[in-house]
């Protein structure tokens, strides 16, 4: 009799089981995923608790500072204590910071709790790749993580559907109390279905407390030197004293990783061209897509006067369109090569950027629409094919600092984008006109055509972004 089908059976364990396994461990994407319904909640928010849009802000700040310094920490503490722990201590300090925002009485607590928050969203983002990747075989580990990656963007496409649903009939803390029925369900899937899998760990192996804490002030650091860069200018003594803290600690950490045994992160996985190159393909890729979640929102209402739903109606359509196409990158990338898939995908994400030099000021949100579309297939086929890179390159001994490298650097590649692109635009939309604010651009003909100019402009920077990303994941094909 021939070998079993590796859809029936998987390591020794029937095919429904092993996605169902599947299924829950994705879950803790689809929760970090949901995050996105915060951004609308933010107006409801501050008129809730009378706070200054700066002080409600440091919600998101503080989550992404956090979220962002602590994967990697999170992931090297999933191979010495083992994925699954860490994956439930996730799910848990996630599911405690919902039910305690629920309930905040002030706005200090809400941004303390969110900081909870992303302890758990550090944990989930890290280890869920990780197990996915200890669960599956090679050949067939691509379309695992492709469909991970598929019912992650369902839980972005849940958030920008009942966001506005919510806000119009109750109060904002709906938006965290939402989410409790999905926490207890990961947390029950986690406990019966996933027993004793990712379990299993070196055998005597430390974790390193101080390196977790050296690498966790270090990414606090670079997050902060890239917001105060942004806010006050790049070549200011406060930017300049806050970029050498950081890189005085980031040379502390990688002189301390070379002797401790084991090192939180083996400087080997970095030695791997594949990883390199997929690594930084990532952090190109999604610093040159964030530009439709934070320059475009404006362009829509501002220039285009559409409503929110139309808003709503064009991220919809890209998470749609991820959503579908993850699960064909990740089959693709088994049954091809994760390589292809990846320069695939760029290539689409590039035209679709660059599809932005020939909007006019009268354009449809059906125009954008497709273009949405085609960035947002690209990112599909992207994302599962270049996690296969990533994990496989890692090595079974460090799959959780494989998995907290590829979300260290999407998040990186969201912060980035803001600073620098957002940066772009704004100085190239002052240079061209004077005297409107940027707020207020569709108030004469000239602060118009100086806006769209400066739309184009950005949108050409990330389609050159995306063309980098392209080049890494050539490199890292060429040496895999």
């Amino acid at each position: 009799m021939g070998q079993p089908s590796p859809l029936k059976s998987v390591n020794g364990r029937s095919g429904w089981w092993i996605w169902i396994q599947l299924v829950v461990v994705s879950s803790g994407m689809f929760l970090v995923a949901l995050d996105v319904t915060v951004n609308v909640s933010l107006p409801a928010i501050s008129n809730y608790f009378t706070a200054e849009p700066r002080i409600v802000y440091l919600m998101i700040t503080f989550y992404l500072g956090t979220t962002i310094g602590l994967q990697l920490g999170m992931g090297g503490a999933g191979d010495t204590f083992g994925l699954r722990r860490i994956f439930l201590v996730g799910l848990v300090a996630y599911t405690v910071a919902m039910v305690a925002i629920s309930f905040s009485p002030t706005i200090n607590s809400v941004i303390g709790f969110r900081v909870v928050q992303a302890f758990g969203n550090a944990s989930l983002a890290a280890i869920a790749p990780a197990l996915v990747t200890s669960m599956f075989p090679r050949e067939i580990r691509g379309r695992a993580l492709g469909i991970m990656t598929g019912i992650g963007t369902l839980g972005m496409i849940l958030g920008t559907v009942s966001a506005g649903a919510l806000l119009e009939i109750v109060s904002w803390r709906w938006i965290f109390l939402f989410r409790i029925p999905f926490c207890i369900a990961a947390i029950a899937g986690t406990l019966f279905f996933l027993r004793g899998v990712g379990d299993k760990v070196e055998e005597g192996r430390v974790f390193d407390w101080i390196g977790a804490s050296l690498v966790f002030a270090a990414m606090t650091v670079v997050v902060l030197f890239l917001n105060i860069g942004a806010l006050i200018g790049w070549v200011r003594i406060e930017p300049v004293l806050i970029l050498l803290v950081g890189a005085f600690i980031w040379v502390i950490f990688i002189r301390r990783q070379k002797v401790f045994k084991p090192p939180l992160i083996d400087l080997k996985v970095l030695n791997n061209k594949v990883v390199t190159g997929a690594l930084v393909a990532n952090l190109c890729m999604f610093m040159s897509t964030f530009v439709n979640v934070f320059i475009l929102p404006y362009f829509v209402s501002e220039i285009m006067g559409a409503s929110t739903t139309s808003l709503a109606v064009l991220l919809l359509v890209n998470s749609l369109a991820l959503a579908l196409c993850a699960p064909l990158g990740g089959y693709l990338s088994d049954r091809i090569s994760p390589g292809p898939v990846t320069i695939a995908g760029t290539i689409l994400i590039v035209l679709g950027l660059l599809s932005y030099q020939t909007v006019a000021i009268g354009v449809s949100v059906m125009a954008l629409a497709v273009r949405m579309a085609i960035i947002g297939a690209g990112m599909g086929l992207f994302q599962s094919a270049n996690l296969n890179l990533v994990m496989t390159g890692a090595g079974k001994t460090s799959l959780g600092t494989g998995g907290a490298l590829s979300s260290i650097t999407r998040g990186i590649g969201n912060v980035v984008a803001v600073a620098v692109l957002g940066g772009l635009f704004t100085g190239a939309y002052t240079s061209k006109n004077h005297g409107v604010d940027i707020l207020l651009a569709s108030t004469t003909t000239d602060s118009v055509v100086a806006y769209l100019a400066a739309f184009k402009l950005v949108y050409f920077a990330a389609a050159a972004i995306a063309f980098g990303a392209m080049i890494a994941s050539v490199i890292a094909w060429r040496r895999g």
